[in-house]
């Protein structure tokens, strides 16, 4: 059997009148339009199972089988017991890559109406299929996806009692099925939906009627079971390969088989007193090399993105016990990132369900459906099912793939680039709560072209991956935003990354990173923490002089002259020896030169222990007021940067920590957070989070002028827009708590401030659509044009206007209300203006009582013409007739006059008269005119109380002929009815003209 979109049908031809076709002309055309339906469904939404085809055996004997069944039938109209002991499908959808739609099917034998025969139906508007009985299934139509060698594999066909009871019926062979109850091992069977399409050998004419006659295309529908284990040998070694199945399913058991790898976080305690135990700290936080090794490993290998040098040179990289106390923090850094590309790939393996142009031999005429009752659980994988692999139109996962391929790349690049740097302290903004390519480049990697390219999906893309921002900067993008970053607008950046600083003597290192931060303006503050205090100093005894020797301090100085001029050394050791001689040149601004002794000497004074330059405070102490320190390698906005040490004595960077607030040495600090940060002057109070708890809050405009807007309710704060003054909208609203600057900033904005009117409204002149037309102005504010307006008219009817056209300071805008003749609404406008800041208020105008025009007098000319006419009538089904005299009722109570259809060619009656003033013949006219009053007052005896008047004829003798009065009703000189009446021939409202059929 070949797929239907091997070979396609590319053109067709068009007709021509009275053409003779072919039947190679119209199969052309029946061939081109099935194939473009099928190629639409395969290539533009997707191939595989869409929705349902769960399947279960309900055991009569097994109880859980029984609270399934019970469940999934609940409110259907379904016998439960019919059920027991069968193989229930649920009824669902799905697409071969050969295109075939594919659902359930059920067939029912019907007789056709006034006749003996019976066809055959096909249904697909149920819930469930329940197949009852099974046999052995061999095809008689070649399908290699089911054979290995070129030999089918075992397979049973289940059918329902439906079909058993139709083929029995039919007389084919039944004695070869058997209750699905007794096969055996059902639970190691997977159900196949298998769509076995053949063309039927075409039949001779026999008679002369040969519209039926070609070659019948047999689509049959065959739910089959298959052993699993069998079927994962026909995908690996069958004839026919389905590589679309292979390939998603690799993704699938790939994700499976992934270890589940979190980074450990580096926690500190009051026990870490020298630089080995903080090392092992980092040390022991980086605690899955070997399985992130394998993961990644399994995860290139499928993507064929092998690097046999990776895998050593990650080991190598994080092997702990080579880790130097000059860079394991930035090590353990890498360790994160890697763990966080990692996991983003693992991630996105999942959402590898797009497939651009399916094989169209994958699995052109089935569906597998999954082991018999798979849970099919959300979020759990399947095996042996196909899931919907859809076209890169219909989803926006398509891309997901390239992501998977760059992150694989980013991953080598990373390994491959990491690298120890030696340069000035540096601040590079960046984010913290978003995922890897979406961070600046850290310090620790050589930011070269290959690894820029591989950082962010994004900018990779649209070709800006210069544009990623980090500490080096060669091979960023020249633009000075790119490169000073610090110097221009960072709204969008949360987090700080602040490195250079490791290695350093902290005072050096403090006094550069404010340098910094007192340069670009940046809100965070920063401590230094010592793990120990070096060597114990007595302070309550008395110091003795510290003395200095010239020589040493000449020795020194020639010392690091030399390092710097023959290149010797690094940056840090050479900056670290520099620290300890500016210590040392300080103290000669203490000097007593007087003092006796060596002319090599000089005796320094003593100097105050307890003053020290920077504050430093030991982390143990600080432990017991703080907690959350968390290794960032930089620092939030707003947070604290922590540098610890070892101590004064050995006052190297050894690693940073940071905390989300500011917190000052040993006082307890301000913590001050609003909900918001733009409000509107109609908006509610909102609360604010403050610490300490009882914290007073102020709030000031220019950093001064106090405003009014915090209050109090239930020991809560609350900021009130409304009690901002009108001249402080737009302005910057800064705030303190207990009187220190808090980081946190509040615009409130003016809502809108208009007139609205409304004119008089204008009734238009409809007899059977009455409406009024209504035009509303909006006056006061000279920015007008700048706002939205939102009209709710109060009829069910609506209009978004966004920065309307101004006229004359005004903006007005027109609405036609449609009304009910002569009955009264009313209607209350609404109006809702929002300006550029995004602030609305909400205007009710008062309410519009109006009054659908009357049509009355539109009725005035209404003429009712009754008449005998021979070149009219006679009616149907009515004959000539000398004499006939009807009574004109309306409503069945009023009489509006006699009619007289007297054809013997006496006088005229009252009423009567003869057309085109003949003076005899036998055509009588009987006209009646109605007044507005008249219409008005029979309305008012309508039965229903809804103002219409029904016309009729009553005989107005014992013996009456029906059928000989032809009947004229004009409306404004225009006939709107004209026939032979019967009983009420004519329903009209006189209010509205409407007529009722």
């Amino acid at each position: 059997m070949n797929a239907k979109l091997d070979n396609i049908t590319t053109q067709y031809r068009k007709f021509n009148e009275n053409q003779v076709l072919t039947e190679g002309q119209l199969n052309e055309f029946i061939d081109y339009f099935e194939d473009q339906d099928r190629l639409s469904r395969t290539q533009l939404s997707g191939v595989g199972i869409v929705c349902g085809f769960k399947s279960i055996f309900f055991d009569a004997a097994a109880s859980k089988d029984a609270a399934v069944m019970r469940e999934i039938f609940k409110g259907k109209e379904i016998e439960p017991k019919d059920y027991l002991d069968t193989i229930v499908i649920t009824q669902g959808a799905g697409v071969t890559t050969d295109g075939d739609l594919i659902t359930l099917r059920r067939k029912i034998e019907k007789t056709v109406a006034n006749s003996d025969k019976k066809v055959i139906e096909t249904l697909i508007d149920f819930d469930t299929n329940a197949y009852r009985y099974y046999r052995s299934y061999e095809s008689d139509v070649q399908y290699s996806h089911f054979n290995i060698d070129k030999q089918q594999i075992p397979l049973l066909e289940i059918i329902t009692q439906q079909d058993y009871d139709l083929l029995k019926s039919q007389g084919a062979k039944v004695d070869d099925f058997k209750d699905v109850k007794g096969i055996e091992k059902l639970s190691d069977k997977i159900v196949i939906l298998y769509l076995e399409s053949y063309s039927n050998e075409e039949s001779p004419c026999e008679d002369a009627d040969c519209d039926n006659a070609g070659a019948e295309q047999v689509s049959n529908l065959r739910v089959l079971l298959a052993d699993s284990k069998v079927a994962k040998d026909l995908l690996s070694r069958g004839d026919a390969k389905d590589v679309v199945y292979e390939l998603h399913n690799r993704y699938e058991e790939l994700f499976d088989n992934l270890p589940k790898i979190e980074a450990k976080r580096v926690i500190l305690d009051a026990s870490i007193t020298t630089p080995s135990q903080l090392k092992t700290r980092f040390y022991d936080s980086i605690n899955a090399v070997p399985a992130l090794v394998d993961g990644f490993d399994k995860i290139s290998a499928t993507f064929n993105l092998n690097d046999t040098s990776i895998n050593a040179k990650i080991s190598s990289l994080l092997n702990t016990s080579t880790l130097s106390l000059g860079d394991y923090q930035y090590r353990y850094d890498l360790f994160k990132d890697l763990i966080d590309t990692y996991n983003e790939i693992k991630g996105l393996l999942l959402h590898l369900d797009a497939e651009c142009c399916p094989s169209i031999n994958s699995f052109p005429k089935h569906l597998m459906l999954g082991a018999l009752g798979a849970t099919l659980e959300l979020g759990e994988k399947t095996d042996l099912r196909h899931s919907f692999y859809h076209s890169p139109v219909a989803t926006s996962d398509d891309e997901n793939y390239e992501r998977v391929i760059m992150l694989i790349k980013r991953f080598i690049e990373k390994v491959n680039k990491f690298k120890s740097h030696n340069g000035p302290v540096k601040i590079t903004p960046s984010n913290l709560y978003v995922r890897l390519g979406n961070k600046a480049v850290p310090y620790y990697y050589n930011v070269d072209q290959p690894l820029l390219a591989q950082w962010n999906f994004e900018k990779t893309k649209t070709d800006r991956e210069t544009y990623n921002l980090s500490y080096h900067t060669a091979n960023l993008a020249t633009d000075d935003y790119v490169k000073n970053p610090l110097n221009y607008n960072i709204d969008n950046y949360d987090f700080y990354r602040i490195e250079g600083h490791l290695g350093l003597p902290y005072e050096t290192a403090v006094q550069n990173i404010n340098d910094l931060k007192v340069k670009y303006g940046l809100p965070f503050d920063i401590a230094v923490l010592l793990l120990n205090k070096g060597e114990k100093r007595d302070d309550n005894l008395p110091s003795e002089p510290r003395k200095l020797s010239i020589e040493d301090l000449r020795k020194q100085l020639v010392s690091i002259s030399d390092d710097i001029s023959m290149e010797r050394g690094d940056y840090k050791s050479t900056l670290f020896n520099l620290s300890k001689l500016d210590s040392d040149l300080k103290l000669l601004n203490k000097a007593a030169f007087t003092a006796p002794g060596s002319d090599k000497e000089v005796v320094i004074v003593k100097e105050d222990p307890k003053k020290e330059e920077i504050s430093t405070e030991l982390l143990s102490d600080f432990l017991e007021r703080k907690s959350g320190l968390e290794h960032l390698a930089g620092v939030e906005r707003g947070g604290l940067f922590l540098l610890i040490a070892e101590s004064e004595a050995n006052n190297q960077v050894l690693a940073d920590f940071s905390l989300p607030y500011l917190c000052c040495s040993k006082k307890d600090p301000v913590f001050l957070v609003l909900p918001a940060s733009q409000l509107c002057q109609n908006d509610a109070p909102i609360a604010m989070t403050i610490v300490p708890l009882d914290g007073e809050v102020k709030a000031f405009v220019n950093g001064s002028t106090p405003v009014p807007a915090i209050t109090q309710s239930a020991g809560q704060s609350f900021f009130d827009p409304s009690l901002v003054n009108t001249a402080y909208f737009g302005q910057t609203i800064t705030f303190t708590v207990n009187d220190d600057p808090v980081d946190v900033q509040m615009v409130v904005h003016e809502v809108p401030n208009v007139v609205v009117t409304a004119s008089t409204p204008v009734n238009g002149e409809s007899p059977t659509n009455p409406t009024a037309t209504v035009v509303f102005s909006v006056s006061g504010n000279s920015n007008l044009s700048g706002f939205d307006y939102s009209w709710n008219f109060g009829d069910g009817k609506s209009e978004q206007v966004n920065d309307p056209v101004v006229t004359n300071g005004l903006v007005k805008q027109t609405h036609v209300y449609n009304l009910t003749a002569g009955k009264e609404d009313t209607f209350t406008p609404i109006l809702t203006v929002t300006n550029s800041s995004g602030c609305s208020k909400q205007y009710v105008l008062q309410p519009l009582k109006l009054i659908g025009q009357s049509t009355v007098q539109c009725l005035s000319s209404m003429e009712i013409i009754v008449q005998y006419n021979q070149s009219l009538g006679p009616c149907p089904g009515g004959h000539t007739c000398n004499n006939a005299k009807f009574n004109l009722m309306a409503n069945g109570t009023v009489n509006l006059g006699l009619v007289n259809l007297n054809n013997l060619g006496t006088s005229l009656q009252p009423g009567q008269n003869r057309p085109n003033n003949e003076t005899s013949g036998p055509n009588r006219i009987n006209s009646f005119l109605i007044t507005p009053a008249q219409a008005q007052s029979i309305a008012d005896t309508d039965p229903n109380g809804d103002g219409f008047i029904s016309f009729s004829l009553v005989c107005a003798e014992a013996v009456c002929h029906t059928g000989v009065a032809w009947t004229t009703i004009k409306l404004g000189g225009n006939v709107i009815y004209n026939g032979c009446p019967t009983n009420n021939f004519l329903t009209i409202n006189p209010c509205t003209g409407k007529i009722k059929p």
